[in-house]
């Protein structure tokens, strides 16, 4: 992945975001060339990403988070707490850190636990917050039925955002928060197709909605929030 094996240069990432449409400022593409090296050095221990060059990580990948803070700063922002009040995100199966670690250098609100149940993908996540600074940011190793509840035990009260890129098909990851989540909560997917309204489970209705464009192909995201009838 390089520029050399220690991955882009700060500079680097703000040209290739720049051709991808998207313009960084300095703290922004700083926090993403950190995170593209260190998701090079670790692939000769685990496949973290699918992609092997930096450039196709960011415009298939990393271009992700971009959009998702882009959503909750938009159509998102009515549904989750004012700046500066508590905010708790959930990710669930972060594996590599996506959408998560890029996201706080664009949607840097409240904490933010990356929930993985593998140790080697959980490690590599450790050292990422570590190494990048990420205030806020921790990661919960194992299952999300024994991670979530002391999680959500020490924060009473807080606003939850689950998030998912690629966890659980979407109604059944809605399913899962339900079970694990008290409100006042919210849960975004991040899908490949439109979230028909005949599949959304009925505890849920849809709050805000919207798509983008990544490498030629269209992706969705649905921000859910608990149905009336259910509360």
């Amino acid at each position: 992945m390089r520029q050399g094996q220690t991955g882009p240069d700060a500079a680097a990432v703000r040209r290739e975001a720049a051709r991808l449409g998207r313009e960084l400022g300095p703290q922004e593409a700083g926090l993403l060339a950190g995170y593209l090296a260190l998701l090079g050095r670790w692939s000769s221990k685990v496949n973290l990403v699918g992609p092997s060059q930096w450039q196709e990580i960011l415009a298939t990948l990393v271009a992700d988070s971009w959009h998702v803070a882009d959503f909750l700063a938009g159509p998102g922002a009515d549904v989750l707490p004012p700046a500066g009040e508590p905010l708790l995100t959930l990710d669930f199966g972060a594996g590599a850190g996506l959408p998560g670690i890029p996201l706080r250098a664009f949607f840097n609100r409240g904490e933010y636990a990356l929930l993985e149940a593998r140790q080697k993908r959980s490690i590599f996540l450790g050292e990422a917050v570590a190494r990048l600074g990420l205030a806020g940011m921790t990661v919960a190793e194992g299952r999300v039925e024994a991670t979530v509840p002391p999680i959500l035990a020490a924060r009473p009260d807080i606003f939850v955002l689950c998030v998912s890129r690629a966890f659980a098909p979407w109604p059944q990851f809605l399913g899962i928060c339900r079970g694990l989540v008290r409100r006042p909560m919210a849960v975004l997917t991040m899908t490949g197709s439109p979230t028909p309204a005949h599949e959304t489970p009925p505890e849920f209705a849809v709050a805000a909605a919207g798509s983008y464009v990544v490498a030629g192909k269209t992706r969705y995201m649905s921000l859910f929030t608990p149905s009336a009838a259910s509360m």
